[in-house]
């Protein structure tokens, strides 16, 4: 592990100029995050205790069951949040220049918005979604408003930024993130109207990286789901494909794909799915470890967990930058998980996301940093 992140931040350090001549695009969600603290108990002193894990919470509300009861939250504070923007200011806080066509208010931008890495130039697509989330220190609920996220179609996505602009932004980028599938009710009608109307009958470009991410599409029906991997595959024609996944979204896509198969191991489980996909990289990652599969290549890197995160809300995110962050500058497969857990970890640790040099130290300190479960 140590000679790999050696050469990554070589890598990094020799690699960083072409950040000059590298262009992004990523959209398309956009979502304001409340995020909250559950009250567990507190004290005649207001002193306040909160549920620490996932389980506890669950326990509490099962126990409530056939009876009405109260919950508290305590709210930290209110950020930008989607998909789209976290990786947009992620990559653009890394130093990528950034096309982020986002729903980030109609027609004026949200001044949460504003806030996004100056490496961003932004585009607004419609009114964002809202979303509370319940934060825990193995996990988060995220509680989602989505009516304006909704009404976002390829109609209105050419309306509001023009045909033109759009296969100039996808014709020029080298990095392309569609990402938030399960946010967007429009997401596969959004997929077959960019395949027939920018990429069909253009070369095939295998240096332009496309990347997908689905996100948590249990409330999705299995015909949707095998609907837009059948989209993504299509995609493969044009670009190199790049699918990320957390744990839960690769168990539910292998449920979806491969009804009645039993659910193996998550190393056998990626790369079952890997053999049947028509994608380059298949990549998942978990709270202590990334799996990735490209060709006849297989990666797995430690992530750089922490017990006790200060923010966790958006490190799913940080990943997904961090990850296209490495490929963007060359990097191989191991190299990319790298810079990708790298990315994640300084993140949920400083609730902010790394410059290029916050990355780099941050991969020479890796043993320094790195928690037990």
């Amino acid at each position: 592990m140590k000679e790999i992140r050696n050469k990554t931040v070589a890598m990094l350090k020799e690699n960083q100029n072409l950040l000059d001549v590298k262009k992004t695009t990523i959209g398309i969600d956009a979502f304001i995050d409340k995020i909250v603290r559950v009250v567990h108990s507190k004290d005649d002193n207001q002193n306040y205790s909160f549920f620490t894990d996932m389980d506890q919470f669950g326990k509490h509300i099962s126990s409530k069951s056939g009876m009405s009861c109260g919950i508290e939250i305590c709210q930290r504070f209110t950020k930008l949040g989607g998909n789209s923007p976290i990786m947009s200011n992620a990559l653009g806080s890394l130093g990528a220049k950034v096309n982020c066509i986002s729903a980030l208010g109609y027609p004026d931008i949200d001044p949460v918005f504003k806030e996004l890495s100056s490496n961003c130039s932004l585009y607004t697509i419609g009114n964002p979604g809202y979303t509370t989330a319940l934060e825990f220190d193995d996990g988060k609920i995220m509680l989602s408003q989505r009516d304006y996220l909704n009404k976002i179609t390829w109609e209105s996505l050419k309306e509001k930024i023009g045909l033109d602009t759009l296969r100039e932004f996808f014709s020029s980028s080298n990095l392309i993130g569609l990402v938030n599938w399960t946010g967007m009710l429009n997401f596969n009608e959004i997929y077959r109207g960019i395949l027939d109307e920018i990429f069909q009958g253009s070369q095939v470009n295998k240096e332009r990286i496309l990347f997908f991410d689905m996100c948590d599409f249990s409330e999705r029906t299995h015909k949707d789901v095998k609907e837009a991997v059948k989209l993504i595959n299509e995609f493969n024609n044009y670009s190199s494909v790049i699918f990320g996944l957390n744990e839960n979204e690769a168990i539910l896509l292998y449920q979806a794909l491969f009804p009645g198969k039993e659910v193996p191991s998550l190393k056998e489980l990626g790369k079952y799915m890997y053999d049947n996909l028509k994608v380059d990289y298949l990549v998942i990652h978990t709270l202590t470890d990334s799996l990735a599969w490209y060709k006849d290549e297989f990666a797995q890197i430690p992530s750089l967990y922490v017990r006790k995160p200060k923010l966790s809300t958006g490190g799913g995110d940080n990943f997904n930058a961090g990850l296209c962050f490495g490929f963007l500058l060359g990097l191989d497969l191991e190299g990319a998980l790298c810079t990708a857990n790298a990315t994640s970890g300084y993140y949920v640790r400083n609730a902010k996301s790394p410059t290029l040099d916050d990355l780099i130290k941050t991969i020479e300190n890796w043993d320094e940093l790195i928690e037990s479960p």
